[in-house]
């Protein structure tokens, strides 16, 4: 949620940071609803005073035609009190639905660009593996050997999800594990489990309402959706609560499935892991002061990459142009990992900086209870990650000749030993 007062003291800034983006700069439409709903509240303020002196004259007025005159005024008053009092409403629910759709202002970090081909890349990491064959992409390789199944989970939902079978299904749990392990271990993040369906309001708050309700699953219960990132949930468990300052940094991390509609990938993933209309993922949220949010992500990134690192997975970073931004984000990062069978790098985390964008949205404040200062902190969210994808990285970058796949060697402690995905009779 944007501060208009803000707007109204930097509008060049906020108009430069739409444009960025390709959109129409609107400063000053909002800032006329702003100063419209001023005018509307100062002449109420106006009119109540008016109001005021003449009800202290009822005291003393003995003569009865007078009160009645005396009590006129103050009914007329009063109605024009009603229709100025419903303007000045009707201003701010315009002015905050407005405020509403309009996306978070850009650092200064992030690149000019015009689409994600600008996108530029921040560093390359680890090797990509070099094949004596023609690798296989992660769908023709799960179905070789019987662990992933689509027609079973055509039948049971339809398109865009899929069932892991034995193997597969233990490396989708010890990977979530392992994730979380060093989250918590390394980089001391505090554990939660949480709901995976929320209420519309926290959907506002981190951003994915009012504007894209498309790209969400709704119930038709208690205004209840499923959770398209466990930043929703995390996020908002401050949601309308003043932080003691002494707290920050807080950092959370979880293990959620994620649901999204995937309504603009049409064509796009159709099968395998990719893009699912469910898939798991760990999620990093961190609330912190104003002035550490840029060090704070960094150490989130960091922390990414330490598990790509211990995956031996050829990873890279890139920094994320002003036209491929999220709507929430001010600044972000993108890890990309190397998938042979597809000969291209794709994203399996996003990490965001938000700044006050959706602390603002959430009304989630910070408290010094010894000055008395309160202010907005900045929020962050990164993906840590996405599980099936990463699934997606070990299959095609560790497969063998033979169509096996190698498990890579920190994980073989959360698979019972196991060294690598073959075809056995237990799976025929």
């Amino acid at each position: 949620m944007h501060d208009i007062k803000f707007i109204k003291n930097n509008s060049n800034r906020f108009d430069k940071s739409l444009e960025k983006r390709n959109l129409k700069p609107c400063s000053v439409d909002l800032i006329k609803i702003y100063e419209d709903f001023l005018k509307n509240l100062k002449k109420k303020q106006n009119l109540q005073e008016k109001r005021n002196k003449i009800s202290k004259k009822f005291s003393s007025e003995k003569n009865k035609e007078n009160i009645e005159k005396l009590k006129k005024e103050v009914s007329d008053l009063k109605d024009e009190m009603n229709i100025l009092s419903e303007l000045a409403e009707k201003k701010s629910l315009k002015l905050n639905d407005l405020l509403l759709e309009i996306p978070n202002i850009l650092d200064e970090k992030t690149p000019l660009g015009t689409s994600e081909d600008e996108n530029k890349v921040l560093k390359e990491c680890g090797e990509k593996k070099k094949f004596t064959f023609e690798p296989k992409n992660h769908v023709e390789l799960a179905e070789n050997l019987r662990l992933i199944d689509y027609d079973q989970a055509s039948k049971i939902s339809g398109s865009r999800f899929s069932v892991l079978k034995s193997d597969l299904a233990l490396l989708h749990r010890a990977l979530m594990n392992f994730m979380l392990d060093i989250n918590i271990e390394e980089y001391n993040y505090l554990e939660y489990k949480v709901p995976e369906l929320v209420k519309s309001h926290c959907l506002v708050g981190t951003g994915q309402l009012p504007k894209f309700s498309d790209d969400l699953f709704q119930t038709t219960h208690n205004d209840l959706w499923l959770i398209p990132t466990s930043e929703v949930p995390l996020t908002n468990l401050h949601r309308e609560q003043l932080i003691n300052l002494n707290d920050l940094p807080l950092r959370y991390t979880t293990y959620t499935n994620c649901f999204r509609s995937e309504a603009g990938a049409s064509g796009l993933d159709t099968k395998g892991l990719m893009r699912e209309h469910q898939f798991g993922k760990v999620e990093l949220v961190s609330i912190t002061f104003p002035n550490d949010s840029m060090s704070e992500l960094e150490r989130m990134v960091k922390c990414v990459e330490k598990i790509l690192e211990k995956l031996e997975l050829p990873y890279r970073l890139v920094e994320l142009c002003s036209a491929d931004v999220g709507f929430s984000s001010s600044y972000t990062i993108d890890l990309e990992i190397w998938m042979p069978g597809q000969e291209k790098y794709r994203e399996v985390s996003s990490c965001s900086n938000c700044k006050d964008f959706q602390s603002r949205r959430m009304k989630m404040r910070v408290k010094n209870f010894d000055s008395g200062e309160i202010f907005f902190p900045h929020t962050l969210n990164g993906s840590s990650l996405a599980i099936g994808r990463i699934i997606v990285g070990i299959l095609e970058n560790f497969q063998q000749s033979d169509g096996s796949i190698i498990i890579p060697k920190a994980l073989r402690g959360y698979m019972r030993g196991l060294e690598k995905l073959s075809l056995n009779e237990k799976k025929k």
